[in-house]
């Protein structure tokens, strides 16, 4: 069935049965280059937070963090907890931060770029920053399905997501990179030891669940997601921060990430065709190496991206808008033609890798005409 939720593959789920226990070096290795120090973590919003953390402790008070305006704003409630200073930079019509604005916020203790649904952010821009006002460099890349030229490279600390791309039920990472190890004893300290997360089975079972529903009974099942485009979904906090469970480091250790990034890239590029000659959306990203995290679509006009989303929601179809904004954001005239106007013109639409390009875009290309 098309699901907005990654599916676990049958070929995954059996090499996972077979693997021994999976030690944390094992989990991080594909997300680590040569020198970099990696620990898994259960959701990066927790690997953020423990950044922050490590940060207060060597300033003795809560850090500064600067963070580009078109951001989840459920995703900063660990960092929130830390007691950290939030500022929000910004951004331009495309997402990119707006380097102009930046220094009128004043320093930071962390900057953190992000790579938004898998594509390089701007590297050069966060650099110069960096060496203009100091400050630890974090690239948040939790749409990023593993390294690629332009992510991970120019950051102190890169922070992963994989279970928000591969079927897993939880897991991050988060890599200290050479230039910052002298941080490492104090992320350490800030990660602790959390228990393993619980509910793995109860995962398995939804997805397994989801996995043998026939297509043809999508269109009858309700809708997951927001009614409407522009409601944001109820705030929900996450649960305490945990360690990857044994299932989840299994599912990591065996996951095949050159057969998921083709086939990401694949129903990316089957969905872009069917959207190629509608007048009212074009694909926010040009394509290029990156492998997607979903296909992000700008709408001529809110109007537009609404009307779009209604038809799709009708059709069973899985669409989804960008979850919410800061409050910070929202009440602030400096993001209106940025983060605020991104986030009623942008829909998301699946593309990982349990699905089959054809299906899907002759499925969307029955409402998306």
């Amino acid at each position: 069935m098309i699901t907005t939720a990654p599916l676990p593959r049958w070929d995954h789920l059996l090499r996972a049965a077979g693997h021994r226990p999976v030690d944390d070096d094992e989990i991080t290795a594909p997300w680590r280059r040569p020198g970099d120090i990696g620990w898994p973590t259960g959701r990066s919003a927790w690997s953020l937070a423990a950044l922050a953390a490590a940060a207060g402790e060597r300033l003795g008070l809560p850090p500064r963090v600067l963070l580009p305006g078109w951001i989840c704003n459920q995703s900063l409630g660990p960092l929130r907890r830390t007691g950290a200073e939030l500022r929000f930079l910004p951004v331009l019509a495309d997402g990119r931060p707006d380097w102009a604005a930046a220094d009128g916020l004043g320093s930071a203790d962390l900057l953190v770029l992000v790579h938004s649904f898998g594509f390089p952010g701007d590297t050069g821009g966060a650099a110069d920053f960096r060496a203009r006002r100091g400050g630890l460099l974090i690239e948040d890349a939790a749409h990023v399905l593993a390294p690629i030229p332009g992510i991970g490279e120019v950051g102190d600390a890169t922070v992963y997501s994989p279970h928000k791309l591969l079927a897993v039920p939880e897991g991050g990472v988060l890599v200290l990179h050479p230039r910052a190890e002298a941080w490492a004893a104090d992320l350490r300290r800030a990660l602790g030891r959390p228990p393993a997360a619980a509910g793995a089975a109860q995962w398995l079972g939804k997805r397994l669940v989801q996995k043998l529903i026939p297509d043809r009974l999508r269109p009858v099942l309700p809708p997951g997601g927001q009614a409407e485009f522009l409601l944001d979904p109820p705030e929900q906090p996450l649960p305490p921060a945990a360690s990857p469970s044994a299932l989840a480091r299994r599912l990591l250790a065996a996951a095949n990430l050159k057969a998921e990034a083709t086939r990401r890239q694949d129903n990316a590029a089957a969905l872009t065709e069917v959207v190629r000659r509608l007048p009212d959306l074009r694909p926010l990203f040009r394509a290029e190496a990156a492998v997607p995290y979903r296909l992000a679509l700008r709408a001529a006009s809110p109007r537009a991206a609404a009307e779009r989303y209604t038809a799709l929601r009708h059709a069973g179809l899985p669409v989804e808008s960008w979850p919410d904004l800061a409050p910070e954001v929202l009440n602030d005239p400096a993001h209106r033609d940025g983060a605020v106007a991104l986030r009623r013109s942008v829909l998301l639409l699946p593309v990982h890798g349990a699905l089959a390009p054809e299906k899907l875009a002759a499925a969307y290309a029955k409402v998306l005409r």
